[in-house]
């Protein structure tokens, strides 16, 4: 396309995930809930639903006490009341409070005038009168399920019981209360300052209208042989059941938006945020909830643990560091997570020879983990018995899209058998390295394999023209409970064992390997008749070679 942009390279920008999280990587409280919309304060308080969440009731804050003045509050707020509250106009009447529009005939009636309505004589022609309505027909009382996903809290300002550790810094024992309707839950405890809860509350069979003041609160606590003693409050906030739930937009959402809510503490700091909690709210009817359980998000506090498995298969087209071979090893390190793994050596490998290894290398480790970005590098290395080991060709392998694509695929599984393997998939290679397929183990199993251009940085960044190596290799990742239901052993060792390599036969010593020695000497003279060159044999077959044919000679001249 000569370097210019096209319309759907210019429009692809548009269709790419807004990743909302601080370092602006997926985690996986994003993975979970990014189709949940984020709303950095309440959601009663957006542009967006401020209108749409109008309050469904009139609410009249209730107050015990009196206010003395702005400085000394007397009075404290015990609750609210919920009520309906509608005008209606009185037609007009005579002295005796009879109609006028009747002529004295019939009492003065009250009717519901709308805004519509250009007058009175309009609403009276409409045959509107006064009904004290009926609010359960407005609002239709319904048993539901209110699912609380709590995630984390943020900017918390140090307080609570104010405690030391042994080492002289500070703690706390975080957690959350949710309280509805008199009923109470509380989270695990947190000794974080900001803590991550990832903390579901379920309250079943609520009915609405009803007791729908939903009110969260962090606290912290004093631990008293694992259970909570005295604690003293951080900060709260209270979300407004039947507001959202009468509420039609609200309801039909698919995703429930996700929400940043300030924490207050009205006793000790009126008006002042102690910190922020990132919460979602859900609410399904009875009948729907028995369908959709509630997300299991309390995985997400902690990292999953996985194994990686991969196979090195083969090289080619390996650049000689011996002559015109090269005794080849493959190096593996998944950086910052312990060291470098090796496979065997395969000796003597010409460049138009392949490097067979069928190895399998295998780590073990969580994700996510802050500050590693799981690069796996690899290395085709030459060894030498003498000198330093000489790198061949190395690259780097990005790996952290297929351990998030196996934690998304993955969250919230338990049984073994639902789990799903991720592996890195065959490409078409647009630097001629070969593409990739599918290689089959001893027992049948079959392994996606790619393969990569090796280069050196003495050599040059050109895949085409600065080719050191190509390496065929599989890569598989899963769970850790999938793991352990489907073992593979490590180099080519069973369960699922990988088939000996096809090497040539290399030299070996004729007085402890004979068999072995044998193997090669046939295997150098058919090299040397197929390429009319001088067959390559060690030193010590040459020697005990020599040594047979003058012994030959020798009994013969012996013997008249």
């Amino acid at each position: 396309r000569g370097g210019a942009v096209v319309a759907e390279d210019d429009e692809e920008a548009d269709r790419q995930e807004d990743i909302d999280t601080p370092d602006g990587k997926p985690n996986a409280e994003w993975l979970m809930f990014r189709n949940n919309r984020l709303f950095r304060q309440p959601l009663e308080d957006t542009a967006e639903w401020r209108e749409r969440l109008a309050d469904a009731f009139c609410e009249v804050s209730l107050f015990r006490g009196r206010v003395q003045d702005y400085k000394r509050r007397e009075r404290s707020r015990i609750g609210i009341l919920k009520c309906v509250v509608k005008v209606f106009r009185k037609e007009e009447a005579d002295e005796k409070g009879r109609s006028k529009r009747s002529e004295g005939t019939k009492d003065a009636t009250f009717y519901n005038v709308l805004a519509s309505d250009p007058n009175m004589a309009k609403a009276i022609d409409a045959a509107r009168p006064y009904r004290m309505p009926n609010i359960y027909e407005t609002f239709e009382s319904t048993v539901i399920d209110v699912r609380l996903y709590c995630l984390k809290a943020v900017q918390v300002t140090p307080g609570g019981l104010r405690r030391n550790g042994g080492d002289g810094a500070p703690f706390w024992n975080h957690y959350l209360r949710c309280t509805l309707g008199g009923v109470s839950y509380e989270s695990d405890v947190n000794d974080k300052l900001n803590p991550s809860f990832f903390y579901t509350c379920l309250f079943r069979g609520v009915t609405l209208p009803g007791p729908s003041q939903l009110v969260v609160e962090l606290r912290d606590g004093e631990l008293v042989d694992g259970a909570i003693g005295d604690s003293a409050l951080v900060g709260e906030t209270t979300l407004d059941l039947e507001d959202r739930w009468f509420c039609e937009e609200w309801k039909d959402l698919i995703y429930k938006p996700r929400e940043v809510r300030d924490l207050f503490n009205e006793e000790e700091q009126p008006g002042v945020s102690q910190g922020k909690l990132y919460l979602v709210l859900d609410m399904l009817d009875e009948v729907r909830a028995e369908d959709q359980p509630p997300m299991d998000i309390g995985m997400m506090g902690k990292a999953m643990p996985m194994e990686m498995r991969v196979i090195v298969w083969d090289t080619q087209d390996t650049a000689p560091k011996d002559g015109y071979t090269s005794d080849v090893y493959v190096r593996a390190e998944l950086l910052g997570l312990g060291e470098p793994k090796i496979t065997d050596t395969h000796y003597g490998v010409k460049v138009k020879a392949p490097g067979m290894f069928n190895y399998r290398l295998k780590w073990r480790c969580r994700f996510p983990i802050d500050g590693v970005d799981f690069l796996l590098r690899l290395g085709i290395w030459d060894e030498n018995a003498l000198t330093a080991h000489q790198c061949i060709a190395e690259g780097v392998l990005p790996l952290m899209l297929l351990f998030q694509e196996c934690l998304e695929k993955n969250q919230g599984k338990t049984a073994p058998d639902e789990m799903e393997v991720v592996a890195l998939a065959p490409v078409d290679d647009p630097d001629g390295a070969g593409g990739g397929g599918t290689a089959v183990g001893e027992d049948g199993a079959k392994y996606p394999y790619r393969w990569l251009t090796m280069l050196h940085p003495s050599v040059g960044f050109d895949p085409r023209r600065n080719s050191q190596a190509k390496l065929k290799i599989s890569i598989q990742i899963q769970p850790r409970a999938r793991a352990r239901a489907n073992p593979a052993g490590s180099k080519r060792n069973g369960p699922s064992k990988l088939a000996e390599p096809n090497r040539p036969p290399q030299p070996a010593n004729p007085i402890m390997e004979s068999e072995k020695c044998k193997a090669y000497i046939v295997y150098s003279c058919k090299e040397c008749l197929a390429r009319c060159k001088v067959p390559c044999l060690c030193l010590l077959c040459i020697l005990v070679i020599g040594g047979i044919i003058a012994a030959i000679v020798g009994v013969k001249m012996a013997v008249p």
